[in-house]
């Protein structure tokens, strides 16, 4: 905690950090108060739908678009040919040596892949631009399709992009010690192929853009957005506008999940028609064209880990494949470069070979997801650990408790060169399973089983890079931006406090988060301070914007900094106003007061009008009381946990249902424990869809077999149990309030600890390596399994 959060000035009516606040969000939202893309009403609005492709591979001879022009309310039609002087879009990630697709608002030349947006209907109404996108038709020639990673990385395979030597966006590498000699050394190698398959973000709200030219020749951009300064950047590039011109603005956003986290073609679009057609122009995406849209994961881990004899961890080698789709979204191939950074998570491995790389397939391109690469490494790095542990006749705790990193080796720097800044992932992982009753689980797993259904038990271990930074981390990885956020604060003359934010509220509650660092560092209360945020005319730069579980760190780290800067103004005025020296005063219960005397007390209601006067200003001061700060964070945050599972297994039917859940997690300091439960809670939601249920499939033509939510499973209340949350606290020293992120921890361990769970359940003969468990998976590994209530140590067969 930190020297304000447990100083003897704060009373019972000051916000604490640490303590559970209400979200006056919340109640907004609930009432069906907030505002989204689609609520905002302008005058002589148009609408805006897009024609698609129906195909996954086609170069284009013609586009005929006589019918929709002539379709009731259509203003215009456009193809790429009228984009002609818009620039490619600039990437997020540039990774050395990395191939770049030119990516473009309208296929040019080539259809890529099935939901491919060739042209734009502008139309009085959106019923009206549909009907005449529906119209829109295009002649093509049949390409050769590329549709998994193994056809795309073959040495014959078609070229998706005929200038590009090979399908590969990039390669990223990492070496450390002799792995080859480690592993041929070793007692045993667990090999095999682990696949996190393609899933949705499905954010409640999906993704929108309005775009209006202003009476100026400025330009007003509202788009649902975790990133306002990169999309008023990319705008610029884009449409070779000065930043100074556009105003980007991010009203309420109906959740993100990452997809939202980079400038998208379709803010392009929008933006370039609002000026050309001189009107307001709304784009609005609809259910089946999320289908088709962004998608999340779809990884796959060629992983060797080498043990000796006692189950410590001797080598470990992968190859990480990310299917990218049909075109590198600015975030490239990023996911697997995390993935491999983390594959080692909190385990000491002496010797590496890590590859990550991302290939182009013509199915829809992949973007950021909740996790970004840390659960598709997780679920390779836990469960071969498991096996490990198997086949050396260890226990899974064990096997784990002797290759942990120790607190007393931190900060420990990792084969990726990531820091391990701090922690006690031995404890938390025994913590875990004693509140979990891991023991009493396994033995009513081994009790006989009495009708079609039995049980089996598994626990994953995880970390989390968190508050991402510093700025040199991201010039290390090709991220054009730097890693620091910038923070603003305002007294007005009443005493209360505007907060001018850089992150972007999508609802996860950073902005209450926020307000309650300022309040605690001021001596307010929470209602005392507002929040403002989500607009590029009023809002500090950020350079990284909200994602990489990094608002309260870094953000948080911002609003420190600049509210200690407020604290020593407002101090200043104070001592002046009760003639007292400065050193003397405190800040505290909507107040200043002399330390030890509190009847030498003032309102701040009454300091910050003196200060707005500006009669008898201190030295050193000047009239007013506002403050600014940038935080740019010395390394990143490591947040660390262990999640126990039990899980319920029909033999006959193949499902398999989580009964119980515990998740143990260290997010460093906790500003808020509401929302830390709800962000923990709501990312493991997530993880049991994608353990079980999620999945985005293509048939042999290219063709989605998800086209709405009739066809993709996502989990229902009755198949989540009550999951049991618990805590241990061990602050970053990497940042101001020892806050660590939490965002994405819930969908990192999740997958991997039902998977061993399921593994256990079927017992040997069959080896799980893939997502989503789905009844015939399970079925077919049951049929290669003995009994399931047979439990014993042979080494299983690896079933790709």
């Amino acid at each position: 905690m930190n020297d304000l959060a447990a100083s003897e000035q704060v009373t019972a009516d000051t916000p604490i950090v640490g303590q559970s606040t209400r979200r006056p969000a919340v109640d907004r939202f609930t009432r069906g108060r907030g505002v989204y893309i689609a609520d905002i009403e302008l005058r002589d609005v148009l609408h805006v739908a897009l024609a698609r492709s129906s195909i996954a591979h086609g170069q284009i001879l013609r586009i005929d678009s006589d019918e929709a022009r002539h379709c009731e309310g259509v203003i215009g039609v456009f193809t790429a040919a009228d984009l002609a002087g818009v620039k490619a879009q600039p990437l997020l990630w540039n990774l050395p040596g990395q191939q770049y697709s030119q990516m473009r608002a309208l296929a040019e030349g080539r259809l890529r892949y099935v939901g491919q947006p060739y042209a734009a209907v502008v139309a009085r109404t959106r019923e009206q631009a549909e009907r005449g996108a529906a119209r829109m038709a295009v002649r093509f020639e049949p390409l050769p399709q590329v549709l998994s990673i193994d056809a795309s990385l073959a040495a014959n395979a078609p070229r998706i992009y005929p200038g590009w030597k090979d399908n590969i966006v990039g390669t990223t590498k990492w070496r450390t010690g002799e792995p080859e000699q480690a592993l041929a050394k070793s007692a045993t190698v667990v090999s095999g192929r682990f696949v996190s398959q393609r899933v949705h973000p499905l954010s409640l709200e999906p993704r929108g853009v309005l775009a209006r030219r202003e009476g100026d020749g400025s330009l007003t951009l509202w788009t649902s957005t975790q990133s306002i300064h990169q999309v008023r950047a990319s705008l610029a590039e884009c449409l070779d506008l000065a930043e100074h011109r556009i105003r980007v603005i991010a009203p309420d956003v109906g959740g993100a999940f990452g997809m939202k986290g980079c400038a998208s073609v379709e803010e392009t679009l929008l933006a370039f028609l609002a000026i050309k057609l001189d009107r307001p122009v709304r784009w609005i995406e609809s259910r089946a064209e999320a289908f088709v849209g962004l998608h999340g994961r779809d990884q796959q881990v060629d992983l060797d880990l080498g043990l000796d004899a006692d189950g410590r961890i001797t080598a470990l080698k992968a190859r990480i494949v990310l299917d990218k789709g049909a075109d590198p979204t600015p975030c490239s191939f990023g996911t697997a470069w995390v993935t491999g950074a983390v594959i080692t998570s909190g385990y000491r491995v002496p010797a590496t070979d890590v590859e990550g790389l991302g290939a182009i397939t013509n199915k829809s391109p992949t973007t950021a997801y909740r996790g970004y690469g840390q659960p598709e490494a997780n679920l390779a790095i836990e469960r071969a650990l498991d096996i490990g542990a198997s086949r050396l006749g260890l226990s899974p705790a064990e096997i784990r408790r002797r290759n942990f990193v120790q607190a007393s080796e931190m900060p420990y720097i990792t084969p990726a060169g990531m820091a391990l800044d701090s922690g006690e992932y031995e404890r938390l992982m025994d913590m875990t399973l004693e509140r979990f009753g891991y023991q009493e689980a396994l033995d009513r797993a081994a009790a006989p089983i009495d009708g079609p259904t039995c049980t089996g038990v598994g626990f994953a271990c995880y970390t989390e890079l968190t508050n991402f930074g510093p700025s040199a981390v991201c010039k290390l990885v090709g991220i054009g931006n730097g890693g620091f956020d910038v923070c603003a604060v305002r007294m007005e003359p009443t005493g209360h406090v505007r907060l001018f934010i850089s992150q972007t509220p999508m609802g996860q509650g950073i902005e209450t988060a926020l307000a309650q660092i300022c309040a605690q560092e001021l001596g307010l209360q929470v209602d005392d301070v507002a929040v403002s945020h989500g607009d590029t005319l009023t809002a500090p730069y950020t350079a990284y914007a909200s994602g990489g579980s990094r608002g309260a760190g870094v953000g948080g780290g911002a609003v420190v900094l600049a509210t200690r800067d407020l604290a020593r103004q407002i101090r200043r005025w104070g001592a002046q106003l009760l003639s007292a020296p400065e050193a003397d005063l405190v800040l505290v219960r909507r107040g200043v007061e002399v330390l030890g005397d509190p009847k030498r007390r003032l309102s701040m209601s009454e300091v910050s009008a003196a200060a707005y006067f500006g009669a008898f200003c201190p030295e050193g001061a000047t009239p007013g009381l506002e403050a600014r700060a940038a935080y740019d964070p010395p390394a990143l945050a490591v947040s660390y946990g262990t999640v126990a599972v039990e899980v319920e297994l029909d033999r006959e039917t193949g499902k398999v249902t989580v009964r119980r859940l515990t998740f143990g997690h260290d997010c460093g300091t906790q500003i808020n424990p509401a929302i830390i439960e709800g962000q923990a809670c709501g990312g493991a939601v997530q993880a049991i869809g994608a353990a079980l249920f999620e999945e985005l499939r293509y048939d042999e033509g290219g063709r989605p077999l998800v086209k709405s939510m009739h066809d993709y499973l996502v989990p229902l209340a009755s198949d989540v149990p009550t999951i049991d949350l618990l805590h241990l606290t061990t602050p970053t020293p990497f940042s101001p309030l020892g806050v660590k992120g939490v965002g994405e921890s819930g969908t990192i361990a999740v997958p991997a600890a039902i998977m061993n769970a399921v593994q256990h359940a079927i017992g040997p003969g069959a080896t799980l390596t893939e997502l989503p468990l789905r009844a015939e998976r399970v079925l077919e590994a049951l049929r290669a399994s003995a009994d399931c209530s047979l439990k014993n140590n042979s080494e299983p067969t690896v079933r790709k």
